[in-house]
């Protein structure tokens, strides 16, 4: 069959919000709760219930998030945590913002997770913590880096941004108590979307209330509850504190979108394996890993990886290619410690790469990028997709 060029851009995602959302939402102007109120606390429940974790506390990003989990934590000037470079730039910033330095470790070029077998050489007097990224939605190798925690005497807080619905060992992504603390992200572009907004896993309950307090004002528990009929108008600060609540009109659409996430990403997953299939043979790009049995992937991406030897182009020329041809791709991620400011830090931290560098990271930040996947995306959009792959391969 000739190939024939798509009419109209495809992005590289697309969120799903239906009739459901939008007649929660409008349910939650007509009642005049549309900041935080009592959809964001059935929302709290709901996430609990859903991951089967003691405590989910919901805020406006997960950027927020992991922020306020440095916090509660204690993170101190000068101490240091343990994560990876090939993830959003949040991941190191928090650790910054607190004062901490972020201690770079190579990854598996396999699975582009953070490499447990590095994180042990990495560990000084100065660690406190270690932060796995589950990187496109595929779990990273906890065992691990729990084993290396309970060694070291360090905290695990899971960056489970991409990982809303995913599983490790049979459990959801975060209900695993080795790890303290663990951080959802509800973007747009993630499996299930409020608009913006987050959520932190604690499993310590003497840290909730801190939580609760840390995203609104310093006031302790429930503040939204002093304007409805049971609550009271008096409240006390307790500490300087940002404000990060959650409204009503984010948990209208959560509420929703949590009860469609597993049919969302069960398609996300045929369509997943659907590329694995259609490109299997073409030797000029690498293709990513599905998950197992133990690493319960949920399909949150699909990366691949040119290889410009055998492709004849380099990542960004081949991106730019599928963009003539209405292809949309996303770039996840430029390792944060090539950033200009990252360049500068590492520059002044020296001791906070490893002496061999970070080749697989490297190696794979110059070569990945992510192709249209969504569960709205059609059969025929996908063949599309591999349609141009292979024209631009072919008219190298």
């Amino acid at each position: 069959m000739a190939y024939a060029r798509r009419l109209e851009f495809l992005p590289f995602t697309r969120p799903m919000l239906g009739q459901e959302e939008i007649a929660e939402l409008i349910d939650s102007i007509e009642s005049g709760w549309i900041t935080t109120g009592p959809k964001a606390a059935r929302f709290e429940e709901a996430l609990q219930d859903y991951n089967g974790v003691p405590s989910c506390l919901v805020m406006n990003s997960a950027t927020t998030a992991q922020e306020i989990s440095l916090q509660v934590l204690g993170l101190q000037p000068g101490d240091e945590v343990i994560t990876t470079s090939l993830t959003w730039v949040s991941t190191l910033s928090t650790v910054i913002l607190q004062g901490g330095v972020p201690v770079l470790v190579d990854i598996d070029p396999a699975t582009m997770s953070i490499d447990p077998a590095r994180i042990e050489a990495a560990v000084t007097p100065r660690t406190r913590g270690i932060i796995p990224v589950h990187l496109t939605g595929l779990p990273a190798p906890m065992e691990a880096i729990w084993a290396i925690a309970r060694k070291h005497g360090l905290w695990v807080v899971e960056d489970a941004a991409q990982a809303m619905g995913a599983t490790y060992r049979g459990r959801r992504i975060g209900a695993d108590p080795r790890s303290v603390l663990s951080v959802y992200s509800f973007h747009p572009n993630k499996n299930m979307t409020t608009g913006e907004g987050g959520a932190i896993v604690c499993h310590d309950p003497e840290l909730v209330g801190r939580i609760k307090r840390l995203r609104f004002h310093g006031i302790e528990r429930d503040a939204w509850k002093r304007y409805a009929k049971d609550g009271s108008p008096h409240f006390d600060v307790l500490e300087p504190a940002r404000k990060a609540n959650f409204m009503d009109l984010q948990a209208a659409m959560g509420l929703h979108q949590l009860r469609k996430l597993d049919g969302f990403n069960a398609r996300r997953r045929q369509l997943f394996l659907r590329y694995l299939e259609l490109l299997a043979d073409l030797d000029e790009v690498a293709l990513p890993l599905p998950g197992d049995a133990e690493h319960g992937h949920c399909f949150h991406l699909f990366v691949l990886r040119i290889r410009p030897e055998k492709a004849g182009m380099d990542r960004d020329a081949f991106v730019a290619r599928l963009k003539d041809e209405n292809i949309g791709t996303g770039i996840h991620y430029r390792p944060v410690h090539l950033h200009a400011y990252y360049q500068d830090y590492y520059a002044s931290h020296p001791g906070a790469l490893p002496k061999d560098g970070l080749r697989h990271t490297e190696w794979s930040g110059e070569r990945l990028l992510s192709l249209p996947l969504w569960p709205g995306l059609r059969e025929e959009d996908q063949d599309q997709v591999v349609a141009a792959i292979r024209h631009i391969l072919a008219n190298r």
